[in-house]
């Protein structure tokens, strides 16, 4: 939203308690007041602005706030993910016997369509007003066996055992809905030899060789009227930005993408921790002489042959990349390297935390080093 047509409108801050549901459809102790908030701006095109400390999200914003509605227009209306979804429950479903927990269940579709494969009754956990959007709808689809309860899985303490739980707890960052945390705790609620769906994740990085993101984003150094303004400058660049990246943007290929972070979230494997973190590597003549941010997205196994990908080579989806930009580029010759650090941390009392440190390393001596840090972003 530019100048001229927002009026008098000013940019938007809002301090918001941190949940973990799909848009926080599941976790969030206020019911008023969500990570719901994030992503109805993130959808809408913002630049949503990730930074949570000690349960609390802040989110900046230039776009007025919106009806919860329109994250759930995006949801439905990205047929990759519906179909995908659906070939997945109905691998699963036996009809007459399979019982499914639907966590950060929105509108219903996943149970809709759970109970429309046979499965013989679908309990739906919602925290916010979308779960009377959900029963409404419903009655007119004339869809019974469905039990809806107002809550977040971390606090449903009533006995439950099901053959399957699902759980599209993804957000534009992987895990910014409290997705590892959520899919973990359902385990308790499983049957012995019950499935989650998504059973798996992995999540990527790559260069960002194109400046096209970082020149729209570092207005800083170009404000002008002799103002320095560095420190602001710092904590805009301490944050991760929801955009959509293009394959020109990398390079045009993907032969510089490499997997930081892999996720298996079925109930026979180790529960992976909240606070995970690898370091990675780059030729420079693999990657170029110039390095503005690097790229993040993911994909996820719901089941074995059955993926979801966010990647830029890949079709597009409602979901996008994240950009995490430098506060200096990274320059490199031939024969240097490049490293990243990513440091993840989404345990309950944090939040979401992301660190990235990133080097320039000439054989033993470190050329450059700046370490960057999501926390820090706050304002």
């Amino acid at each position: 939203m530019t100048g001229e047509n927002r009026g008098d409108e000013r940019a938007e801050m809002q301090r918001v308690r941190v949940g973990d549901g799909a848009g926080s459809r599941n976790r969030t102790r206020d019911p008023l007041i969500t990570n719901q908030v994030l992503y109805q701006l993130s959808y809408a095109g913002a630049d949503a602005i990730v930074a949570e400390r000690a349960g609390t999200l802040r989110v900046f914003c230039d776009k007025t706030f919106m009806s919860e509605i329109e994250l759930h227009r995006k949801l439905l209306g990205d047929r990759a993910r519906n179909v995908a979804f659906h070939a997945a429950l109905q691998r699963l479903i036996k009809p007459g016997t399979t019982t499914v927990l639907d966590i950060g269940a929105g509108t219903g579709f996943l149970s809709f369509l759970a109970r429309r494969l046979g499965a013989a009754h679908c309990t739906l956990l919602e925290y916010t007003d979308a779960l009377e959007l959900a029963e409404q709808l419903a009655r007119r689809n004339r869809i019974d066996g469905l039990s809806f309860v107002r809550t977040h899985s971390s606090e449903f303490r009533r006995k439950l055992a099901v053959d399957l739980v699902v759980t599209e707890t993804l957000g534009n960052f992987a895990l910014e809905e409290g997705f590892l945390e959520t899919a973990v705790d359902a385990r308790r609620f499983l049957k012995p030899g019950g499935s989650i769906i998504p059973a798996k994740l992995t999540q990527f990085v790559a260069p960002v060789l194109s400046p096209r993101l970082q020149q729209a984003l570092d207005v800083w150094p170009t404000v002008g009227f002799d103002l320095d303004l560095v420190p602001a400058r710092n904590i805009s660049l301490n944050n991760m930005y929801v955009k959509q990246l293009q394959p020109d943007d990398l390079g045009g290929d993907a032969r510089r993408v490499q997997i930081w972070d892999a996720l298996d979230l079925r109930p026979e494997a180790k529960a992976p921790n909240s606070r995970r973190s690898r370091t990675l590597r780059w030729k420079a003549a693999d990657i170029g002489s110039r390095i503005e941010g690097f790229a993040l997205w993911w994909e996820t196994e719901l089941l074995e042959d059955i993926k979801l990908s966010t990647s830029p080579f890949e079709a597009p989806t409602h979901w996008e990349q994240i950009y995490l930009p430098l506060i200096d580029a990274a320059e490199l010759e031939d024969s240097d390297m490049l490293e990243l650090t990513i440091t993840c941390d989404t345990r309950p009392d944090v939040g979401v935390r992301l660190q990235w440190r990133t080097r320039v390393l000439r054989g033993e001596a470190v050329r450059q080093d700046q370490s960057q840090d999501s926390f820090r972003g706050q304002l």
